[in-house]
C-alpha cells in the first residue's frame, strides 16, 4: 500500500506541476480572458489535486471521506471540461449566430442526456452515480468534439492552432475515458491501479498538447496574420469558403422565430 500511496503521489505532483506550467503560459501568452472557462477548469483541476493530496494526509486512501470528498471533487472537474469544451465549440462558431444558437442547444440537450444516462445506468442508487456520469461525461465530450471537427472540415470553418489542439487534448482524454470506465466495470476492475495510471498518462499528454499550443498562441497572433491579405481579397476568399456555412446560418437565423408560421 506504501508503494502504491508513492506511486500515485509522483502522479499527483508530475499532473499538479503540468497544470501550473500550462496556466503560467496560458496568462503569459493573454489567453486567460479569452479561454475564461478553460483557465478555470486547469485550476479547478490543481485545486482538486491539492485538495486530494490533503484529503489523503487527513483521513487515508481508503476512508469513505476520502471517496466522498474525490467524486464531488472529480464532479466539479467534469462539470468545468463540459463548459471548457462549450467555451471551444462557441470560440469556433460564434462568428456565425444562427449556428452557434443551434449548438449550444444541442450542448443543453447533451448535459440533460448525460444526466438521464448516469440515473438509468446506477438504477437511481447515488453511490454509482458518479462513475456512470464520469464515463458519460466523457462519452459526450468526445461526440461535441468530433462533430465540431467534423462540422468545421466539411464548411472549411479556419480553427486556430490553440483550439485544434484543446479538441484534439479534449477528444483524446474522453475517449480514454470512456474507455477505461467501460474495461473497469466489466472485465477488468483488477486491474483498477494500472489503468488508472494509463488515465493520469493519457492526460498528461493531452496537458503537454496544450502547453505546446498556448506557447506559440497569443491573442495578438491572428491579427499581426490577417494584415498579411488585403481587405477585398480576405473578403474574397472568406465569401468562397464558407458560402455553405453562411447559407445554413442564415436559415438557422430565422428557426428561433419561425414556431408561428409553421401549420
Amino acid at each position: 500500500m506504501l508503494e502504491l500511496l508513492n506511486v500515485r503521489n509522483v502522479e499527483w505532483a508530475l499532473t499538479t506541476a503540468t497544470e501550473v506550467v500550462l496556466l503560467v503560459f496560458l496568462v503569459r501568452r493573454n489567453l486567460f480572458r479569452s479561454y475564461f472557462v478553460f483557465s478555470s477548469y486547469i485550476l479547478i483541476a490543481v485545486l482538486q489535486s491539492i485538495g486530494m493530496a490533503a484529503t489523503y494526509a487527513v483521513w487515508g486512501f481508503e476512508s469513505h471521506n476520502a471517496w466522498v470528498i474525490f467524486w464531488l471533487g472529480q464532479l466539479v472537474v467534469e462539470v468545468a471540461r463540459f463548459a471548457a469544451i462549450a467555451e471551444l465549440s462557441r470560440q469556433v462558431l460564434s462568428p456565425f449566430s444562427g449556428v452557434w444558437a443551434l449548438a449550444r442547444r444541442i450542448l443543453l440537450a447533451i448535459a440533460a442526456i448525460v444526466l438521464v444516462y448516469a440515473a438509468l445506468q446506477s438504477k437511481l442508487r447515488w453511490q454509482y452515480w458518479p462513475f456512470h456520469l464520469d464515463r458519460g461525461m466523457g462519452l459526450a465530450g468526445a461526440a461535441v468534439i468530433i462533430a465540431l471537427l467534423l462540422f468545421a472540415r466539411y464548411y472549411g470553418l479556419p480553427m486556430s492552432h490553440l483550439n485544434r489542439s484543446l479538441c484534439i487534448g479534449f477528444c483524446l482524454y474522453s475517449c480514454f475515458s470512456v474507455i477505461n470506465d467501460s474495461l473497469l466495470e466489466n472485465w477488468l476492475y483488477g486491474y483498477a491501479n494500472f489503468w488508472s495510471f494509463l488515465g493520469v498518462l493519457t492526460f498528461l499528454a493531452s496537458l503537454l498538447i496544450w502547453i505546446d499550443a498556448a506557447r506559440v498562441s497569443s491573442v495578438t497572433v491572428p491579427a499581426r496574420k490577417l494584415a498579411v491579405v488585403s481587405k477585398e481579397e480576405y473578403a474574397r476568399l472568406s465569401s468562397t469558403l464558407n458560402a455553405r456555412l453562411r447559407q445554413l446560418n442564415e436559415r438557422l437565423d430565422h428557426v428561433p422565430h419561425s414556431g408561428d408560421h409553421h401549420s
